[in-house]
């Protein structure tokens, strides 16, 4: 026999998986059930549309806010939300930040977020090898440069320290080693095209250069490693892994604090089944829906304009007229909050928390329901917040909480 699944936990639900709702959608999932609802939410991820753009190479500022468009358009129409509330969470944890990663374009980013969207879900180890083989990352942490002669260390240590290990588990021999048995893994252009030629359409791809790897012995975490495969290999197989990114999901969905008791049960999940698997664990446990979990969770600015333009009705990301400054308003609004996509601050990614409601993050919040004025009779509000009466309900508190 189905579980039931109450209309209020349909609420929190679809909040949490997908940070966007309106009452008819979360009436739909109570009517399936507690399992055949988060099914529902976990379905395979619809594609987004490709990146193209008619700016030039140089104009990276520009790309940027189409690539914010792009995807905030994507997150508000396609019918798999939950797969684009995860991207934000693989954004925040391997991090890139397209201001500091010099030679890269909007096609290099939008193609390390399709690699969030098509494997995040899978395996654990299947998503660290694509994310260590991702233009992108090769970039923004110099390991495209690193050569047997001078090993750059920068990726090999946030390899270790924030994105699989976390502190205190690695040694500072580790590191070398690791740079070490990543040298030679850089990126190309498929044309061949570089530098002032380069089309902003073309995306790199990873590329092997065997003349620059050293060959020598190493030693990683001690076993012997010649290559970085091998060194994902044992990351992937290490439970630290799990336990560290297990808590950090669970701080994401659940709660700021998890329990102990989820984390050491989530970490098994998660290297056993994967993220979906984990999340389909998360999401029909007894522990989800308890009250002390409610509204425990600070919105970010990027789940707070999703889900107030989503209740809204609106399709496209629009703050103000449609002018042809919409693009450059919105990304200003969300560097106001404190979140621009695509531009994690540092590469520990956001800080979150209460930091979203500073005085003026919070208030660039409230900015934005005054750009709503006009569209009051649209609002669907019961997802976007608990106990929402009318447009009023904005101001309160539980407007900011998951």
């Amino acid at each position: 026999m189905a579980k039931p699944l109450s209309y209020p936990d349909a609420v929190h639900l679809l909040r949490r998986a997908a940070a966007r709702g309106r009452a008819e959608e979360a009436r739909r999932l109570s009517e399936l059930g507690l399992e055949a609802a988060v099914d529902s939410l976990l379905q395979d991820p619809t594609p987004a549309p490709a990146f193209k753009t008619e700016v030039s190479s140089s104009e990276r500022g520009e790309q940027q806010r189409q690539l914010t468009q792009l995807w905030l358009t994507h997150w508000l129409n396609t019918p798999t939300p939950a797969a684009e509330r995860l991207v934000l969470f693989w954004h925040g944890h391997f991090t890139s930040e397209f201001r500091e990663t010099m030679g890269a374009q909007g096609s290099d980013v939008w193609a390390q977020f399709a690699t969030f969207r098509t494997q995040g879900y899978g395996p654990l180890g299947e998503l660290l090898k694509a994310v260590a083989h991702n233009p992108m990352m090769l970039l923004y942490l110099n390991n495209a440069e690193s050569r047997k002669e001078h090993p750059n260390e920068n990726w090999a240590r946030e390899l270790m320290e924030l994105y699989t290990l976390g502190p205190g588990f690695y040694s500072e021999k580790d590191v070398q080693e690791s740079a070490r048995a990543f040298t030679g893994w850089t990126v190309r252009l498929p044309s061949g095209k570089g530098g002032k030629m380069r089309d902003p359409n073309e995306a790199f791809e990873f590329f092997f250069r065997k003349n620059w790897h050293d060959t020598g012995s190493k030693s990683f975490l001690g076993q012997p490693v010649e290559s970085g495969d091998e060194v994902l290999e044992i990351l992937t197989r290490h439970p630290q892994t799990y336990a560290f990114i297990g808590r950090k999901l669970l701080a994401y969905y659940l709660d700021p604090q998890p329990p102990a008791p989820l984390v050491s049960e989530g970490a098994k999940v998660l290297q056993s089944s994967g993220t979906r698997e984990f999340l389909r664990w998360l999401f029909t446990h007894p522990e989800f829906y308890a009250p002390a979990h409610r509204a425990s969770i600070v919105k970010s600015p990027l789940e707070y304009v999703v889900g107030l333009l989503y209740a809204a009705g609106q399709t496209r990301p629009l703050i103000g007229k449609d002018d042809g400054k919409a693009s450059g308003r919105l990304l200003g609004l969300l560097a106001t909050m404190g979140q621009v996509p695509f531009d994690p601050p540092t590469v520990k990614g956001w800080d979150g928390g209460m930091s979203w409601l500073a005085e003026s993050p919070l208030l660039a919040r409230l900015n934005l329901v005054a750009a709503l004025a006009g569209q009051e009779p649209s609002l669907n509000l019961e997802v976007f917040m608990d106990g929402a009466t009318g447009p009023l309900s904005l101001v309160k508190p539980e407007a900011q909480l998951l």
